[in-house]
This record gives C-alpha cells, structure tokens and sequence, in this order.
C-alpha cells in the first residue's frame, strides 16, 4: 500500500511538473509560434551533402528532432517511417534532425533501425535545434509549403495512426493557390 501511494504522489508531482512546463514555456514566450516563419537552417545529410530547408518550399515538411540515446525518440522512429512511406510520394516530407554528437553512434543506430526518409545532423542541437527552441527530445514540427510553422509537438507520437494519417492527408490534398499566411 505504501509503494502505490508513493508511485501515485510520484506520478502526480510529474503530471504537475509537466503542465507547470508546458504553461511557463508558453507564457514567457519561449516557444515558437504557431503563424509565423519557421527558421531555416541547412544541415548535413548522413547520406551526404547539405540540406536546406528553404529548397522544400512549396512542400509540406515535418521536422523532427530526436536523438539516439533518447528512449521515447527510438520508439517513435518507426511510425515516423511509415509515415513517410504512406505519404512521401503524396507530397509531405519528413526530416529527422540529429542531435547526436557520436556519428559513428548514429550511424550504427541507423543500420540496426533503417529509415528512408533523409537524416540530418545537428550535433548538440546547437543549430537547427537551438533556432526552433527545443527543450527536450523528441520534438517535431509541421511546416506548411510557405514556410510557415502550422503545428509543434512535444514529445513522442504515433506518427501513423489512421488519424494522422487522415490528417496528413488532409493538409496535402488542399489545393495551393496563394500564399497560406
């Protein structure tokens, strides 16, 4: 009995913390802004060359940032491919951004874990990571053919459910006749 109370007073000091998180986060204006213009960045691709935000344009982009050493990331990694395979050739494309320093790491990682959508480094999210705000892993963000950031979530999803995917797909389907702002 007194191992439920204290996991239960443990659990409850965690929901508190959270929301006390998400609240100050949101009122001193860390986060971005749903509306405005998503920060670019260009990155290096573990497959090789840079990748630059601003040549998706015209493309819906979901950027997610995560690590390997980050449990909750590993566990989303494989709904994020999904995702990317039902939705690629529709037109949304998926980033993972690296925050981890070891490539020799990620790079095993990702021959144990293989993913086809491209993977970009970001070592110690001093970069992209830094310019989105991020405050913990994972973190992914929906940015819309303009460059506007239109979504943000904290923490682990799963990336294909009938409902993600449904509302995926309802973002690519809208025809693009004018700036979204």
């Amino acid at each position: 009995m007194k191992d439920a109370l204290r996991a239960a007073v443990l659990v409850a000091v965690a929901a508190v913390a959270a929301v006390a998180f998400v609240r100050l986060r949101e009122d001193k204006g860390y986060a971005l802004k749903t509306g405005g213009t998503a920060p670019g960045f260009r990155l290096p691709a573990l497959a090789g060359g840079d990748t630059e935000l601003a040549s998706l344009r015209g493309r819906w982009v979901l950027v997610n940032f995560w690590a390997t050493w980050c449990p909750p990331c590993v566990q989303e990694m494989p709904s994020l491919e999904r995702l990317h395979r039902t939705l690629g050739p529709a037109g949304l494309v998926v980033l993972g951004v690296s925050a981890d320093e070891d490539e020799g790491a990620l790079r095993r990682f990702l021959a144990q874990n293989p993913v086809s959508f491209p993977v970009l480094r970001d070592p110690g999210g001093r970069l992209a990571a830094s310019a989105y705000r991020t405050t913990g892993y994972p973190e992914t963000f929906l940015i819309d053919p303009d460059g506007v950031l239109r979504e943000s979530y904290v923490g682990p999803a799963e990336w294909d459910t009938p409902g993600a995917i449904d509302h995926f797909r309802g973002l690519l389907s809208v025809p693009r006749t004018a700036p979204t702002r």
